[in-house]
C-alpha cells in the first residue's frame, strides 16, 4: 500500500514521453491553474509540447503517473533541455550536473498535502524564476533541494507513524549523487531519521 506520493500527472503518449522531456512537462505543466505561454524566450518549447498538451486537454493517450524521474524531465525541459533523450535519465543527470555549477541556494516550495507531494508551487516557482532570468544552475539546485527536503519530510512522517528509524532510497532518482548528498546533508549526523 502506498503511503504518499507525488501529485498525480498524466503522461501524454505513454512511454514516447520518457523520450521527450518536453512532452511529459505537458502532463506535468497542465495539473497548473494557468498552462504557461512556453513558446517563447526563455523557454521555446518545441512543437511537440503543443501536441502533447492537446493530447492531455482532450484526455487522449493520457495515463495517469506519479513519476518522480518526469517530474526531474519536467524541470530540465523548463532550464532548457528541450531535445529528445538518447540515453535513459539524459536530462535528469543534465539537470545534475547544471545544479552542481550553483552554490547552495534555498530549496523551492514543495509542499506535502495530505499523503501527496504537490509539485505546482515548486513548478510555479521554477517558471517565475526562468522568466526573471535566473542562473538556470540555481533553479536546478533548488529543485534538489527541494526534492530533498520532500524525501526526507515523507521519511520522518512514515517513520513516526511505522515507528521506524530507517531509511531506505530506491529507484532510478536516488542514483543521483547530488540528491543523495543533499538529502544525507540535512539528515545531519544523525544517519537515523
Amino acid at each position: 500500500m502506498r503511503r504518499a506520493y507525488l501529485w498525480p500527472a498524466v503522461l501524454p503518449g505513454g512511454d514516447a514521453a520518457a523520450r521527450f522531456p518536453v512532452q511529459a512537462a505537458a502532463g506535468f505543466l497542465a495539473q497548473l491553474p494557468v498552462v504557461p505561454d512556453l513558446t517563447g524566450p526563455p523557454f521555446a518549447f518545441p512543437e511537440r509540447f503543443w501536441l502533447a498538451l492537446a493530447l492531455v486537454q482532450k484526455g487522449v493517450r493520457t495515463f495517469p503517473m506519479t513519476s518522480l524521474g518526469r517530474l526531474f524531465d519536467t524541470v530540465a525541459a523548463l532550464v532548457g533541455f528541450t531535445r529528445p533523450i538518447t540515453f535513459e535519465g539524459q536530462a535528469a543527470i543534465w539537470l545534475e550536473h547544471l545544479a552542481r555549477r550553483s552554490p547552495p541556494v534555498a530549496a523551492y516550495p514543495f509542499p506535502l498535502v495530505g499523503n501527496r507531494l504537490d509539485f505546482r508551487p515548486l513548478l510555479e516557482a521554477v517558471i517565475v524564476d526562468r522568466r526573471r532570468g535566473r542562473d538556470p544552475a540555481e533553479i536546478a539546485w533548488a529543485f534538489h533541494a527541494a526534492v530533498a527536503e520532500a524525501v526526507l519530510t515523507v521519511a520522518r512522517w512514515l517513520a513516526e507513524e511505522v515507528g521506524t528509524r530507517v531509511l531506505v532510497l530506491s529507484g532510478g532518482v536516488f542514483q543521483n549523487l547530488l540528491l543523495l548528498s543533499l538529502i544525507r546533508d540535512r539528515l545531519g549526523d544523525r544517519p537515523d531519521l
